[in-house]
């Protein structure tokens, strides 16, 4: 079994997950699960490591959408819209930029129940736009 160093230096060492922890431990997931549950200040360290790898990853979609290929402007113009859509359509949702779909469901003691839930495309053009004037 692990002591709280080993454990402490798996965490600082994984990336922000349960299994990668395990996987450095040799032990389960569900072993890390217990221990983390007992040990409220290794839970939060490994919470610490987890927010830490999105900050970098958040930083990492920021750089895209700055991106500049040199030569190859269409390249640089492609990954900045891509970047960000990506980025509108997950924290822009309070601004109407979300991804909807449809679906029908039916559920006993209601004779038909439809739930619409529509896609809504961004306006690509509207993206290029502010792209190439910010």
């Amino acid at each position: 079994m692990a002591n709280k160093t080993e454990y402490k230096e798996a965490i600082e060492a994984s990336n922000g997950t349960r299994v990668d922890v395990a996987v450095r431990l040799g032990i389960t997931r569900g072993a890390v699960t217990l221990y983390l549950g007992k040990n409220q200040d290794m839970a939060d360290l490994l919470e610490l490591k987890r927010l830490s790898n999105i900050d970098l990853a958040e930083s990492e979609l920021f750089k895209q959408l700055n991106f500049s290929a040199g030569d190859n402007a269409a390249s640089a113009a492609n990954i900045r819209q891509k970047a960000s859509q990506f980025l509108l359509t997950r924290l822009g949702k309070n601004k109407g930029w979300v991804e909807k779909t449809e679906q029908e469901v039916e559920h006993k003691g209601v004779e038909q129940l439809k739930v619409i839930i529509e896609r809504v495309e961004p306006d690509v053009e509207n993206v290029k736009e502010v792209l190439n004037n910010g």
